[in-house]
């Protein structure tokens, strides 16, 4: 018999969105992001002339610690189509985001969900003003921003709640796999075939332990493609 009650919360009352999960090296697998790239987003780093700090564009969750949130985790993905891809300065990164901030008056205007409406566009329009993008430039960004944004899931309050993880290299594509997502009610946030909870550490392991393929389809029950990309998710090459 089952003791434990169905209203069980191993949160403790608390937003498994917000609770510290991950450590920077897992977020960097996860997002296709360096480690030492990550980190500087969450930590910041000195001026290279050894005077001033350049503040972190993401605050962990747990700042002592530098564990991150599922939450953090949405920013990154969102940030990592920014930065990476467009090479945007960071200070004027920020100040896009804190113009987000004081407009709409949230904690994380990244991942809001107003982010996909007008956010979306003012986002771009800002950065546009402060790095003179041209209109080319500005549509480019926003079409990497809406497929960034489509891997994540909103529930009927607009809270995100889940996200999808590029699992392949060719990530600018809007029809990237859909199958492993990370959700912080399963598997305590780690990443997990969509639909059950399977994690794809779990499968990847037995895999390398030396099960085969086919059996690994046939005992979880999933699709080749499941497995497949549950295996890709952890053991592809680092970012």
């Amino acid at each position: 018999m089952n003791r434990r009650s169905k209203s069980f919360d191993p949160y403790n009352g608390k937003d498994a969105r917000e609770i510290p999960a991950y450590t920077a090296a897992q977020a960097a697998h996860y997002l296709w992001v360096p480690e030492g790239t990550l980190r500087t987003w969450t930590r910041g780093r000195g001026f290279p002339s050894g005077k001033g700090f350049s503040k972190p564009l993401v605050g962990p969750a747990d700042a002592a610690g530098g564990l991150l949130s599922f939450v953090n985790l949405l920013e990154l993905h969102v940030l990592s189509a920014i930065r990476r891809h467009h090479g945007v300065d960071m200070r004027r990164i920020r100040q896009a985001i804190d113009h987000l901030a004081l407009r709409y008056g949230h904690k994380h205007p990244l991942i809001d969900a107003k982010m996909e409406t007008d956010g979306t566009y003012l986002f771009v329009e800002r950065l546009g003003q402060l790095e003179n993008v041209s209109q080319d430039g500005q549509l480019a960004m926003r079409s990497l921003l809406e497929v960034h944004l489509k891997r994540i899931e909103w529930d009927e309050q607009g809270l995100a709640v889940r996200l999808f993880p590029f699992t392949h290299a060719t990530h600018r594509a809007g029809d990237a796999p859909r199958v492993v997502t990370i959700d912080p009610h399963l598997a305590f946030g780690r990443p997990v075939i969509r639909g059950t909870r399977i994690p794809t550490a779990e499968v990847a392991e037995r895999f390398t332990a030396g099960d085969s393929f086919d059996a690994l389809v046939n005992e979880y029950g999933c699709t080749p493609e499941a497995i497949e990309e549950a295996i890709r998710c952890e053991l592809r090459p680092a970012a």
